[in-house]
C-alpha cells in the first residue's frame, strides 16, 4: 500500500496520470538534452572509467540494450550503468539548478536502455519519460536543497536514482501505486558523497543512478513494494540527509501542477568539460582576455571570488590527472587565460603538467565572494564568478559572470551545440561526415517511430 498524500504517493500519482501533451518549448529542451547527452556519451565511451566499468559487467550476460560505440548489447541495467558512466566521464554533461545535479547523464541512459530492452518504444515516449524524470528531479531538489548538497551528498546519485526510477516507471506505464514503489525502492539504491569528486567514482555515480532507476521500476512492475513514504517523517531521507533547514514537500502538489521544470528552470548545457563551479570564473577570465592589451606573462596575481559551494567543490590545487583538473579552478582559469579556450584537449595527460599553466597558477588565489548568499537558489544572488587580475604595470582588471555560456540565463545556440557535438565525436576519432550523421540521428529521436533503432551508433566506433 502507498499513501497518496505522502510525497512518495503524490509523485507516484503524478507520474502515472500527468498528461503527455507537452508544449513545444518543453519538447525542445528535451531534444537538446538528448543530443547533448549523446555527444557526452560518445566522447566518454573510451575513457578509462567507462572501459573498466564495461569490463566488469560484460560477462554477466548479453541483452538488447546497446552500449555506445562498443558494438554489443547488454541487459538494460548494465547498459544504463556503462552509458551513464560514459555520459558523465568528462563532466561535459548538463546541469539542473534546483537539484544541483546532472540530469541527462542519469535519465537518458536509463530511458534508452529500458526502451531498447522493452522494444517497440517510440522516440516520443522517450522524450515524455525524460520530461517526467526531470520534473521529479527538480521537485526533489526544491525539497532537499541546498542543505542536502551542502552536507556533501552528490545529488546526481542521491536524487538521480529516484528521478530515473520515475522516468522508467513512466516509460513502463506503471500505475500510481507501482510508480510510488519504484521511487521508494530506488531510494534504497541512492547515495553518493562529493568526496568522490576528481575520482572515477564520480562519473560512476551517474551510471549507478541510471542502473538503479531501471532496476527499481522493473522490480515495482513485478509487485515488489517499498515503504509508503521514504522521504518524510522519522528516518525519512529528508530528515536524515537534509535536516531542518530543507524546504520539504509542503508545496510539492502545487509545484507539480505548475509550469513544467523544463520551462521553469531549463537545463544548463555546459560549454566546457569541467565542473560547473568553474564556469563562471572561466567566463569572467575569458572576458578579461577578450579586452586585450596584456599578455599572461604580464600577470602578477589572479584572484577568483566564488561561492562557498563552489569553493568546496573545487578542492584540487595541483591536479595529477584530467579528472582532478576538472575540479581545479587555478588550472581551468589558467588554461583559459593562456589558450583562450577550454575543451577536451585541455584535459589530456600532456596538458596537465604544462609549465606555462603551472607558472600562471602559482599566482592564483581563490576567495569567498562576500556578496554571495550561501542559502542557494532562494537568494537574490547565490552564484557568481568574479576574477581580478593585477598586471606588472599596476593596472587592476576585473570581470564577473552570473550566467556562463550554456546556462538557461545565457542559452547555448544550436550552432554552439553542434560544435560541441562535433568536438565530442572528434574525440573518438570521427570525422565531420560521421559526426553530422550522428547529429541527425540524435536530433531525430523525438520523431523516431516505434521499432526503429534508438541508438544508431551502437556499432563499434
Amino acid at each position: 500500500m502507498t499513501d497518496r498524500q505522502s510525497p512518495t504517493g503524490i509523485l507516484g500519482a503524478w507520474i502515472a496520470d500527468a498528461p503527455s501533451d507537452w508544449s513545444a518549448a518543453s519538447r525542445s529542451v528535451a531534444t537538446a538534452a538528448f543530443v547533448d547527452c549523446f555527444a557526452c556519451m560518445i566522447a566518454g565511451s573510451r575513457e578509462e572509467v567507462t572501459r573498466r566499468t564495461l569490463s566488469a559487467v560484460r560477462s554477466w550476460g548479453q541483452g538488447a540494450a546497446g552500449v555506445v560505440g562498443q558494438g554489443l548489447g547488454l541487459p538494460a541495467p548494465w547498459a544504463a550503468l556503462v552509458n551513464g558512466t560514459a555520459a558523465h566521464a568528462l563532466d561535459y554533461d548538463d546541469i539542473l539548478d534546483p537539484s544541483l545535479s546532472h540530469p541527462s547523464a542519469v535519465l537518458v541512459p536509463a530511458i534508452l536502455a529500458l526502451a531498447e530492452e522493452e522494444g517497440s518504444v517510440s522516440g516520443e515516449r522517450c522524450v515524455d519519460a525524460w520530461l517526467v524524470g526531470l520534473e521529479v528531479m527538480a521537485r526533489l531538489g526544491e525539497a532537499f536543497n541546498v542543505s542536502h548538497y551542502a552536507l556533501g551528498w552528490h545529488t546526481t546519485l542521491s536524487l538521480g536514482a529516484p528521478s530515473a526510477a520515475a522516468a522508467c516507471a513512466r516509460l513502463l506505464g506503471l500505475d500510481a501505486v507501482a510508480a510510488a514503489h519504484a521511487i521508494g525502492l530506488s531510494a534504497s539504491m541512492s547515495g553518493g558523497s562529493k568526496r568522490q569528486f576528481g575520482s572515477m567514482a564520480k562519473p560512476l555515480h551517474a551510471g549507478l543512478a541510471a542502473k538503479s532507476g531501471v532496476v527499481a521500476a522493473c522490480l515495482a512492475r513485478t509487485g515488489v513494494e517499498a515503504s509508503a513514504d521514504v522521504f518524510d517523517g522519522r528516518w525519512g531521507l529528508l530528515e536524515m540527509t537534509a535536516g531542518p533547514e530543507a524546504a520539504g514537500f509542503a508545496a510539492l502538489a502545487a509545484r507539480l501542477g505548475g509550469p513544467p521544470a523544463a520551462e521553469q528552470y531549463g537545463i544548463w548545457l555546459k560549454a566546457w568539460p569541467s565542473c560547473g563551479a568553474t564556469h563562471r570564473p572561466i567566463e569572467a577570465a575569458l572576458a578579461l582576455r577578450r579586452q586585450g592589451g596584456w599578455k599572461p606573462e604580464d600577470i602578477v596575481s589572479i584572484e577568483a571570488f566564488v561561492s562557498l559551494s563552489a569553493q568546496g567543490n573545487l578542492r584540487f590545487i595541483h591536479p595529477m590527472n584530467g579528472a582532478e583538473a576538472r575540479f581545479c579552478l587555478p588550472f581551468c582559469v589558467g588554461s583559459a587565460l593562456i589558450d583562450g579556450r577550454l575543451d577536451l584537449a585541455s584535459f589530456r595527460a600532456e596538458s596537465i603538467g604544462r609549465a606555462d599553466i603551472r607558472n600562471l597558477t602559482a599566482r592564483f588565489r581563490m576567495s569567498l565572494d562576500p556578496d554571495l548568499c550561501d542559502r542557494g537558489f532562494g537568494c537574490a544572488l547565490a552564484e557568481r564568478g568574479r576574477v581580478e587580475i593585477v598586471l606588472l604595470s599596476g593596472q587592476r582588471l576585473a570581470a564577473a559572470c552570473e550566467h556562463p555560456p550554456g546556462h538557461p540565463g545565457n542559452p547555448m545556440s544550436e550552432a554552439a551545440l553542434r560544435g560541441k557535438f562535433t568536438d565530442c565525436a572528434g574525440a573518438r576519432g570521427l570525422g565531420e561526415a560521421a559526426a553530422a550523421e550522428l547529429w541527425s540521428a540524435a536530433a531525430d529521436l523525438p520523431e523516431r517511430a516505434a521499432g526503429r533503432p534508438l541508438m544508431p551508433w551502437r556499432p563499434a566506433i
